[in-house]
């Protein structure tokens, strides 16, 4: 995912500057990507149940294919007949690259959606508008007139006004591209934050749902817009520091661009939505016929709720409910014979306490007492009380009792 423009200085050079052995390396290491992206895009539309969430990373990975596109066509075209074609193809980097990161955030917003709750739709216009502007700039330089464009280079001699206009639009377009790539990666750290919040509101255990290869990868992200920024920022200040070769580096850039379009495929390709009701088919869960706002006009009567909450602490202490290591809300709402809606209510209106934190409490509770009562292992207990984890038990029982369980069974 690089810059719309002029990242190494070679986008719309002049041919008879051309360094072979340099362009040799940059076919070979495109074409690799080209085919990797295609792979991807093509393995991420295949039919099943998530193939509307997936569409958005499809359309990064082709849009970066046919981005990449550009360059063995116009190396293996050199001194062809079809120089509209070649700018066409090396231009449309300017509006796939301003939509990838878009792309990455659309995606990231459709696996963390909540179907049982009304959420916030995305405001199209806005994260369009810079999209369409890229548009623009691409469609004017293909429209000049071909004396126009056969010296539109950096380098070029006395630009007329209709060139200048074309590089301010790719040089505006390279600037927002800088400005949107934090912004996007910002975007979804904070995405991610609340879905991590919201999966503590349905589930008992949170693992395999956590997507912390989403924050990664928005990391990694900010790690790739610096490396490209970086030299450009230098060479527009005219100051040089120590490593700055690394940064000028084609098998650097190479490797970094392998790095993250193998990281996106590597985890995006195989991710599934993380929260799906699939109630258990002899748990009769009442219909929800729409997804559920918060609890503001739920309709619920004080004493209605007080009767939930009590049927929610009597699943757990006489049945043991929390034993059960994928329990989630549905499942809850199922045994008592109500909505997941109005269950989280109680849990959260009388009980005063998130789905999540309560089931680990049980937990814990019933773990601290096995480890003063039984020799079983920390690791069987933990299995037994329904953590699906060693880190996952640790981290709750030290939360819980500001201790390890060993200390705490040391202690006893």
């Amino acid at each position: 995912m690089c810059a719309p423009l002029f990242v190494d200085g070679e986008h719309l050079m002049d041919p008879t500057q051309l360094n072979f052995d340099i362009e040799s390396m940059r076919l070979a290491a495109g074409i690799g990507l080209l085919v990797l992206s295609a792979f991807c895009g093509h393995l991420l539309l295949l039919q099943d149940g998530h193939r509307h969430v997936r569409v958005p990373l499809a359309l990064f990975f082709w849009a970066n294919a046919i981005e990449l596109l550009a360059l063995p066509v116009s190396i293996l075209s050199l001194g062809s007949t079809l120089p509209l074609l070649n700018l066409a193809l090396e231009l449309a980097e300017v509006p796939l690259t301003m939509a990838k990161p878009f792309l990455l955030w659309l995606y990231v917003h459709r696996l963390t959606c909540d179907p049982t709750q009304h959420s916030e739709q995305p405001r199209w216009r806005w994260h369009a508008m810079p999209i369409v502007f890229a548009c623009i700039v691409y469609l004017y330089v293909l429209v000049l007139p071909a004396e126009l464009k056969a010296s539109l280079y950096p380098d070029a001699p006395d630009h007329v006004v209709w060139q200048t206009i074309a590089f301010a639009g790719l040089y505006a377009a390279t600037a927002l591209f800088y400005v949107l790539v934090p912004i996007y990666a910002i975007l979804i750290m904070l995405r991610l934050r609340q879905y991590r919040t919201r999966l503590k509101d349905l589930f008992a255990s949170t693992e395999g749902r956590e997507m912390a290869w989403a924050r990664w990868l928005a990391a990694a992200v900010i790690v790739f817009w610096c490396f490209n920024l970086i030299p450009i920022v230098a060479s527009l200040a005219e100051f040089s520091f120590p490593g700055a070769a690394v940064f000028d580096s084609l098998v650097a850039m190479i490797i970094v661009q392998y790095a993250l379009i193998w990281s996106i495929a590597l985890w995006g390709t195989r991710q599934r939505p993380g929260i799906t009701p699939s109630p258990k088919p002899d748990t009769p869960v009442p219909e929800e016929t729409e997804p559920q706002r918060k609890y503001g006009k739920s309709g619920l009567s004080e004493m209605r709720l007080d009767r939930i909450a009590n049927k929610i602490d009597t699943l757990m202490s006489e049945q043991k409910l929390y034993l059960e290591p994928d329990l989630s809300l549905w499942d809850l709402a199922g045994r008592i014979g109500v909505t997941t809606h109005y269950a989280s209510q109680a849990l959260n209106e009388k009980i005063g306490i998130r789905f999540f934190d309560y089931i680990n409490g049980w937990r814990i509770r019933d773990a601290a007492e096995r480890l003063h009562t039984t020799d079983a292992t920390v690791l069987a207990i933990a299995y037994d009380v329904g953590f699906n984890s060693r880190s996952s038990f640790y981290t709750a029982f030290k939360r819980e009792l500001g201790m390890t369980p060993s200390q705490y069974r040391a202690n006893g």
